[in-house]
């Protein structure tokens, strides 16, 4: 079998000796610059990768993938779509040379999209028979005279390592364009709506969440118990507080066997000082101990945040031994912490 790992680029020089040393192993690492002014494009091609000059105007993510897809020559036999700012792990080619059979489209395996949250991918697809859909937060589609045959692996096969301080600016107007252009794709319009609360636009949001619950497809509980807490967050933030209360239940009830929920409505309870909710929703969280891998895990539901919680609920409420012994479970967390520090000391 050859394999190709392809990729679009921009300006990401910083990233791109670590990415084609992860990929070392691919019969061909190709990267289609979309106009890098850094040192990417030499960067890339000494550390062994073809690169080709691509211009894509108005901008949009599918297109630009679907592009640098062209460029995989055709006696390719497998090509592994990747962003510079993710790795291979080690091993990963001869776990698909293991799994891939002769009739094998596409691969399902593990991905760490980073700080905890691990969930399935299906970027690892045959050459032929597919493209990219939407234009942003695209992914891979067969076509339709194709018949899929998925391989499958538990093994993470890559990572993601981002740059926090890359912007997000195209974003919002790349998801209207998409759900305009989709308007019955009920994951995009979940996207929208998502994007919508990163830039507090509370009451954009909740409208935009809102019509995704309505939709047919929108039935994955725990995308929608993500909506949900996300509609909690949006009437808290505009001061809504019954209806942040309704949306916050609403969620637990979707989901009731993930923390997330839980711990978002612990947090609107200690906003508003209702310490007997607070401390059962955090005792509830913490009785869950399998954290799912899909997307929707949030990693300060699985860290210091709820033993926090409830430890000041608990110190509410006159259960001083359990205040203390949450506080000492938050501090496994963040040893360093100074609120937490003076939380014990001030306990003593």
């Amino acid at each position: 079998m050859k394999i190709c790992v392809y990729a679009i680029s921009k300006n990401e020089g910083h990233f791109v000796k670590r990415f084609c040393d992860s990929a070392k192993d691919a019969d061909l690492i190709l990267i289609a610059d979309t106009g890098s002014t850094d040192d990417t494009i030499e960067q890339a091609m000494n550390a062994g990768a073809k690169v080709y000059d691509i211009c894509v105007k108005p901008w949009r993510f599918d297109k630009a993938r679907d592009t640098a897809l062209a460029l995989v020559p055709s006696d390719y036999d497998i090509c592994i779509s990747l962003d510079l700012d993710e790795v291979m792990e080690p091993g990963w080619r001869q776990e698909i040379e293991k799994v891939w059979t002769e009739n094998t489209t596409r691969l399902r395996y593990k991905f760490d999209w980073s700080n905890g949250v691990v969930f399935y991918s299906e970027k690892i697809h045959h050459r032929y028979g597919y493209h990219w859909h939407h234009p942003i937060h695209e992914y891979i589609r067969a076509d339709g005279r194709i018949p899929e045959v998925y391989a499958h692996t538990d093994m993470l096969l890559v990572s993601h390592h981002p740059d926090e301080t890359k912007s997000r600016s195209q974003y919002l107007p790349l998801l209207e364009l998409a759900v305009k252009e989709d308007p019955y794709c009920h994951r995009n319009a979940f996207y929208y709506a998502r994007e919508l609360t990163f830039y507090a636009q509370w009451k954009d949001a909740i409208p935009a969440l809102k019509k995704y619950l309505t939709m047919p497809q929108a039935v994955w509980s725990h995308e929608r118990c993500y909506a949900m807490r996300l509609l909690g967050k949006s009437h808290e933030n505009l001061g809504e507080i019954s209806e942040a209360a309704k949306w916050y239940r609403a969620a637990c009830l979707e989901e009731p066997n993930t923390r997330e929920p839980w711990v978002d409505y612990a947090m609107y309870c200690y906003n508003i000082q209702d310490w007997d909710s607070c401390y059962f929703a955090t005792t509830t969280a913490l009785k869950i101990t399998q954290k799912l891998e899909v997307y929707t895990v949030d990693p300060e539901a699985w860290a210091d945040k709820p033993h926090d919680l409830c430890s000041i609920a608990a110190w509410h409420l006159g259960y001083k031994d359990k205040a203390r012994q949450e506080l000492d479970e938050a501090l496994k967390f963040k040893p360093h912490d100074q609120r937490l520090l003076a939380n014990k000391e001030w306990m003593k």
